[in-house]
């Protein structure tokens, strides 16, 4: 990594722009960047890390404080930076989040980050990312280094490496971290202690396991565990004595089981015996049983035999009457329709007497009838029209005298049109000049509206001016004070500047003036004692009242500036007599406004108006000629009505209506056809009941009956034969069945009945022995086998238990090592192991350089002894001192002796880092301060180091404030500082 060229913008003490061509500063390798304590030099160095990074090094970036206060707000915070990485030559521009003026308006707004990476080709600079990851993540893998590392390597900062030296083993670890990458280390401890936690925890679990399978063992066993093998004990011990007890319990298991089956043997063939002679008994009782029921069942048969001799006897009338069903009922159902002809010839007979007028009833004056009341049918629809037109007529009558009624409305209403049109058409033009009037006074209404605000708000600011001028009056005062109190001070201290000197001279010590080491009469202070950070303190105090001041005047220009324009806009008028007119015009334009919304509704009502007459003439021509035409229509329609009516009387004769005429008519014709029809109904049903009742008197006696009624009287209901039939022959099959079964070999005979009670007793007793036995041979089975399975379980959980007892121990063994305890007698836990490694690199790369710059005389050596009170060690790090051959603690160096130290450890530092991220190739360093400890001598061996270090085209930038260095470094950079910031010499 070279670096080319350096800008930056309103950053930190810098105002302006200051821009620094590092490849014409650094041409002969070795550069100064010169300037007073508090210039910025550093500011310089903190602007490659933010180009690169985003970010500055130290508490600086911990405030996030990087626009300069002394920039104005036109000029935006931005570094730009050109540097080669990686065979590239690129440009980084990056700006931070900041605040601007709005372009639109008062007040300000966010500026986002932006970070833009280009890359210079044969065509120009093009393009790599204008994203800030994207940019960020470009740069960092070309670096190869993170923040920390680039600011321990590339800046080498020498007051933390001088408390890098002095430092306790912990805190040194701090740093180490930073720079090398000790995550995986760290990592496997944590796995290491997670392993250990998982293995003893399942030690733990697997010790339940095997406890939980020996209490099952006892439980299925019915014995208790041993001592031995209680859940805490079980496992522990280097013996086992958990087979043994399991194998004596399924030993004893084993032969309770062989017991159980001879048992269960003898019980069984008992049983078998028994049960044997109770079926054999139990089968004669069932001969016995079944022969008794039979005769039982005989017996109740026969007593049944007198009271079935009637049913057989209905049975047999009722087969031989069943045949003549037909006939007896076709001569009943004859006899029937003769008699009801009869009765429905009497009645029509009586239904025709009233209506006959002593007329026979005949067929012809049954036709006769039937004309007449067609004829008068024939004249319905007259009467039906005749209503018709009375109805037209009575709707004609109520629409005519309506029409009128409208007529003489519509003409009394046009004789008000004109005076109403005129009316609605003056309120149309008031509402259309208070539209125009409108504009122009609302216009009015904001204009003296901004004029009463303005008044009043410069009116306000008055009163803040009187504030403002006071305050600036007494900033400047402060100011004046605070710069006359510095420049006494300054005054003071350069008046006391030699005895300041004389302070810090020691015999036989260099002079830094004059370079004697006899000091004979040093310089004393003759009044009070001004220290630099008397100063300092002074001189920070003059810039904040500076500060203070200028930011006070900027406020009183800016309101001086806001009352003109206050005062333009409002105008010479006063502000009582604005807000009289605000609230006249205020009033006129509601008042011109209210006329104007009314505009609208006005037209649209003189709109309604126009229509509403023309359509009120439309409609009156419209019902005038309708009047006209319906007169017409009435006169006509009651003419026919008339003709109509007459013809009706007519022909209804002496009856009511014609309807009632119909009606009579057509009565008097059915009762009359009902007559002929019911005459010659009854003559056919009197043949017809004579003739079926010779053939079943006929069919009857063939049948072996005296008459037609005993033939009737012996039918038997519907289903009642076939009832009869069942349960006669049921009643002869059940008997017939009953002798034959008396009659078997099986039930002849027999022996004498067995008595089945004390059989099934002793079957009983003999059966709950076999059970009892049999559940005794079940249960020492289920033991036995289960107490077979749960041995392998045993087996295996044991030898499970002592394989993860071993492994926990290696694991909590290797825990313990790489944390720093058990056998790890140096208590160095891994990754601190590792840092000691880089540590004793560093140390052997930093006391090359060392050697140079102390002529030889010191050495690092590193040291993994344990820290004070026992405390963790292996980051120890002392000197050896050649010239009295003993090994020191770096703290006893002296001041000049530890800026040696310090620089050669960062620079011995810087190789390892640069070695461990990769190689990475760094052509640019920075050293910042710690030369003001340095005699002639040790200065001297120190600028060859860096001489050394600028060996092979790289180039060191030395920071410091020293005036010896400027003499010594042609080649310098200055940085001036000043009331308005800092800025480059030249």
């Amino acid at each position: 990594m070279r670096l080319h060229r350096l800008s930056l913008s309103a950053f930190g003490p810098f105002a302006g722009t200051a821009e620094v061509d590092l490849d014409e500063v650094g041409r002969d390798g070795l550069f100064l960047l010169w300037g007073p304590t508090g210039a910025g030099k550093t500011t310089l160095l903190d602007a490659v890390v933010f180009a690169l990074y985003g970010t500055v090094p130290g508490a600086r970036g911990e405030e996030k404080r990087l626009r300069s206060d002394h920039a104005d707000a036109a000029t935006r915070t931005e570094v730009t930076c050109e540097l080669t990485l990686g065979g590239e030559r690129l440009r980084v521009v990056r700006r931070p989040e900041q605040q601007r003026p709005k372009k639109r308006g008062e007040g300000w707004t966010t500026e986002q980050a932006k970070l833009t990476v280009t890359r210079l080709t044969d065509g120009g600079w093009e393009p790599v990312s204008t994203r800030i990851d994207e940019g960020s993540e470009h740069l960092r893998l070309r670096l190869g280094l993170d923040v920390h590392q680039f600011c321990q390597v590339v800046l080498l900062p020498q007051g933390d490496f001088a408390r890098f030296l002095r430092a306790e083993p912990e805190h040194r670890a701090e740093l180490l971290r930073t720079l090398f990458d000790v995550d995986r280390f760290a990592k496997a401890e944590e796995w290491l202690a997670e392993e250990r936690a998982t293995a003893r925890e399942r030690v733990v679990v697997h010790r339940q396991r095997l406890s939980t399978l020996l209490a099952r063992v006892a439980q299925i066993a019915d014995v208790d565990v041993p001592e031995a093998l209680a859940p805490e004990l079980v496992g522990g011990g280097p013996g086992s004595h958990v087979a043994p007890w399991v194998g004596a319990v399924r030993t004893r298991a084993a032969g309770r089981l062989a017991a159980a089956e001879e048992q269960a043997d003898r019980a069984a063939s008992d049983a078998r015996t028994i049960d044997a002679e109770l079926a054999a008994a139990r089968a004669l009782d069932e001969r016995h049983e079944r022969r008794a029921r039979a005769a039982q069942e005989l017996g109740s048969l026969t007593a049944k035999e007198p009271a079935l001799l009637p049913l057989r006897a209905e049975r047999d009338a009722g087969r031989r009457a069943e045949v003549l069903r037909d006939v007896l009922d076709a001569a009943g159902r004859a006899a029937l329709a003769a008699e009801e002809a009869a009765d429905g010839l009497e009645a029509a007979r009586v239904a025709w007497r009233p209506v006959s007028e002593r007329r026979e009833g005949t067929s012809a004056v049954a036709r006769e009838l039937r004309d007449q009341a067609a004829a008068a049918a024939a004249l319905l629809p007259e009467v039906d029209r005749a209503a018709t037109t009375g109805r037209a007529i009575a709707k004609l009558d109520a629409l005519i005298a309506e029409l009128g009624e409208a007529c003489d409305a519509a003409a009394r209403t046009g004789e008000s049109w004109p005076a109403r049109l005129a009316e609605q058409e003056r309120l149309v033009a008031e509402a259309q000049a208070a539209a125009v009037r409108l504009p122009a006074l609302r216009a009015s209404v904001a204009t003296t509206q901004a004029a009463l605000d303005a008044a009043r708000a410069a009116d306000r600011l008055e009163a803040t001016l009187a504030r403002t001028r006071a305050e600036v009056a007494a900033r400047r005062t402060a100011w004046n004070d605070a710069r006359e109190h510095w420049l006494d001070l300054r005054t003071r201290r350069l008046d006391g500047m030699a005895a300041e000197l004389a302070a810090g001279l020691v015999d036989g010590a260099d002079c830094p003036v004059c370079g004697a080491v006899e000091h004979p009469r040093p310089a004393l202070h003759t009044g009070p004692v001004v220290t630099a950070d008397d100063e300092q303190a002074a001189r920070d105090a003059v810039e904040s009242a500076e500060t203070a001041s200028s930011a006070a005047t900027a406020t009183l220009d800016r309101q001086e500036r806001e009352l003109a324009g206050l005062r333009a806009q409002a105008g010479p008028v006063p502000a009582g007599e604005q807000e009289a007119a605000l609230v006249a015009v205020r009033a006129e334009t509601a008042a011109v406004g209210e006329l104007a919304d009314g505009l609208a509704p006005a037209q649209a009502a003189l709109r309604t108006l126009l229509a509403e007459r023309d359509e009120t003439a439309a409609r009156l021509a419209a019902d005038r000629e309708e009047l006209g035409a319906r007169t017409a229509e009435r006169e006509a329609l009651t003419a026919n009505l008339s003709e109509l009516r007459a013809r009706l009387t007519a022909a209804t004769g002496d009856d009511v209506d014609l309807a009632a005429r119909i009606a009579r008519l057509a009565e008097a014709a059915e009762r009359c056809e009902a007559l002929v029809a019911a005459e010659t109904d009854e003559l056919r049903a009197r043949a017809t009941a004579d003739a079926t009742r010779r053939t079943a008197e006929e069919r009857a006696a063939d049948a072996g009956f005296d008459d037609v009624l005993d033939a009737a009287g012996a039918l038997l209901p519907p289903g009642r034969l076939a009832v009869l039939d069942r349960d006669i022959e049921a009643h002869d099959r059940q008997l017939a069945v009953l002798r034959a079964r008396l009659a078997e070999p099986d039930l002849t005979d027999l022996p004498a009945r067995p008595d089945l009670a004390a059989l099934e007793e002793r079957c009983a007793t003999v059966t709950r022995r076999r059970e009892e036995a049999v559940a005794e041979l079940e249960s020492a089975r289920r033991c036995a086998g289960a107490l077979e399975g749960l041995a392998g379980d045993v087996t295996a959980a044991e030898v499970e238990l002592a394989d993860l007892r071993a492994w926990s121990d290696q694991v909590t063994a290797l825990a313990d090592l790489a944390h720093g305890r058990g056998s790890n007698t140096k208590r160095m836990r891994l990754q601190s192991f590792v840092l000691a490694a880089r540590l004793e690199q560093v140390a052997e790369v930093a006391s090359l350089r060392l050697q140079d710059m102390s002529g030889g005389r010191y050495t690092f050596l590193h040291s993994d002894a344990h820290a004070r009170n026992g405390a963790r060690g292996g980051l120890g790090l002392d000197v050896f001192d050649e010239y009295t051959g003993v090994r020191r603690p770096t703290k006893t160096l002296s001041g000049g002796e530890s800026f040696m130290a310090s620089l050669a450890l960062a620079l011995g530092l810087a190789d390892v880092v640069t070695a461990e991220t990769g190689g990475v190739q760094i052509d640019t360093l920075f050293v910042d301060e710690g030369f003001g400890t340095l005699d002639p001598q040790a200065l001297d061996a120190v600028m060859s180091v860096l001489d050394e270090l600028r060996r092979g085209g790289r180039t060191v930038g030395v920071i410091s404030h020293l005036e010896e260095l400027r003499t010594r470094i042609p080649t310098r950079l200055e940085v001036l500082t000043g009331r308005h910031g800092s800025r480059l010499a030249g």
